[in-house]
């Protein structure tokens, strides 16, 4: 049976949001998110929960919010003018969201994520979450990330990353988080998906492109306990409260049926993947047993492969990451270092920090088995898909199992190296620092 050919999604406003909208639009000549004017917040980064008919107030404490964001799921109206343009209206966060474009045909019959055969429960066309997590050090360690199909990473404000971890199926989320705000950059690796995003809160750009796309999100900034939990003995353990919040299958689920939205869709996968009942294709460029490299000044990472276990573990700030509820350590068996130009969105304003993605698209590394090869990446849009290539153009065959994506900025390039050789010869590799990414940028983790 043939699936019916989404149409390609044009810039629109939700109706309740017209005259909002249009007064962003006023800003700049282009709506886009990279384009879009600085908030008025002075780090540019998350919403300022705003009330007295959209007058913008200074942002509260985090506690405060999320109480009144529970009340606020609760007693908003359809009215989009009580919120200001850094916060999702109520009829937004409701409204069904527009698809991403799909290719024509029938879902494909595997797991989206991992390219591996359909589990016992997942049914082709089934939607996949993407949940925003806390990547920060003081959040460590995380909870449900081991058991994520994939897992990208990315710079966000001052040196520090944030992770976009990806479930195939909506059922057996595991308790996940901490729970952050989302980026424009980890959406745009999200929405071609379909899938349905998890987060609290939005910088000005991520909620300008979901409104550009009227996609509608699980938002803990309008669906507060709906679809969150907070820790309570984390908290008392000494952890800041934006570290505490907590999300799982079952409030997901309780998420999405208050807002309507559907678990099932028109679905892609999220790379070509070799057919999981073929043998793998293992790179034959050169060894990759020892992969390591660094996001920012503060942001070193490393995946070294585990022979016996044919796993890349990953190492962040100096140790092993592990899943706190399993204690065990993160394990994928495809890696990808992807390269682009990342700068701050606003570098005119020093308190603005926040990193602007050129997602159109760059060269890379992908490794498996301990072996590396080089790619050339494309995506263009904001809904168009992730695409590998060979050396040669051609479509690159990702084998099938879990994922780590690290998008990485180019002037990082020098700072990849594998077994302590960079892939171009050079050894003890160089790396200097953008203001986008420099951990000097930022002495502490912002406010977010």
């Amino acid at each position: 049976m043939t699936r019916a050919r989404q149409p390609r999604i044009r810039p629109r406003c939700p109706p309740a949001t017209t005259a909002r909208w249009k007064t962003l639009k006023k800003r700049t000549a282009d709506p886009r998110p990279s384009r879009v004017a600085p908030p008025a917040n002075a780090r540019g980064a998350d919403p300022v929960l705003c009330i007295n008919n959209g007058k913008e107030l200074k942002p509260v404490k985090r506690m405060i919010a999320f109480a009144l964001a529970v009340m606020l799921a609760f007693g908003m109206t359809a009215c989009g003018d009580n919120t200001s343009s850094g916060t999702q209206s109520a009829s937004s966060a409701s409204a069904p969201g527009a698809s991403p474009l799909i290719p024509d045909g029938p879902a494909p019959e595997i797991n989206l994520i991992t390219g591996e055969a359909l589990a016992e429960g997942l049914a082709a066309g089934d939607r996949p979450v993407a949940v925003m997590v806390n990547n920060a050090q003081a959040a460590l360690p995380q909870r449900g990330i081991g058991s994520a199909d994939a897992v990208f990473e990315m710079v966000t404000e001052g040196g520090i990353t944030r992770l976009l971890a990806l479930y195939a199926d909506k059922d057996t989320v595991p308790q996940v988080g901490p729970v952050r705000s989302a980026r424009d950059q980890h959406l745009q690796c999200a929405m071609p998906l379909n899938s349905v995003i998890v987060h609290i809160g939005t910088s000005i750009y991520a909620e300008n492109l979901l409104n550009q796309y009227q996609y509608s999100t699980i938002n803990g900034m309008y669906l507060g306990s709906t679809s969150f939990v907070f820790d309570e003995a984390r908290s008392a353990a000494g952890y800041a409260n934006e570290h505490c919040w907590y999300t799982d299958a079952a409030l997901i689920a309780a998420g999405m049926e208050k807002l309507g939205l559907s678990g099932t869709g028109a679905s892609q996968a999220l790379f070509d993947f070799v057919a999981h009942d073929a043998q793998p294709v293992v790179p034959a460029q050169g060894d990759a047993a020892d992969v390591a490299f660094s996001f920012s000044d503060s942001g070193a990472v490393t995946l070294t492969y585990d022979a016996a276990a044919a796993k890349y573990l990953k190492t962040a700030y100096g140790a092993p990451q592990v899943d706190e509820s399993t204690g065990a350590q993160l394990a994928f068996d495809n890696v990808l270092v992807l390269f682009t130009d990342i700068k701050l969105k606003n570098p005119d304003d020093p308190n603005n920090l926040v990193t602007d993605f050129a997602m159109s698209s760059g060269t890379g590394y992908y490794c498996y088995g301990g072996k590396f090869r080089a790619v050339t990446w494309e995506k263009g849009n904001p809904e168009d898909p992730l695409r590998l290539k060979d050396e040669n153009g051609a479509a690159l065959q990702v084998n099938v199992g879990k994922s780590y994506v690290a998008i990485v900025g180019k002037d990082r390039e020098g700072t990849l190296l594998f077994g302590g050789v960079s892939p171009t010869g050079v050894i003890g590799g160089e790396g200097a620092s953008s203001d986008a990414q420099s951990g000097a940028a930022a002495s502490a983790e912002p406010e977010l």
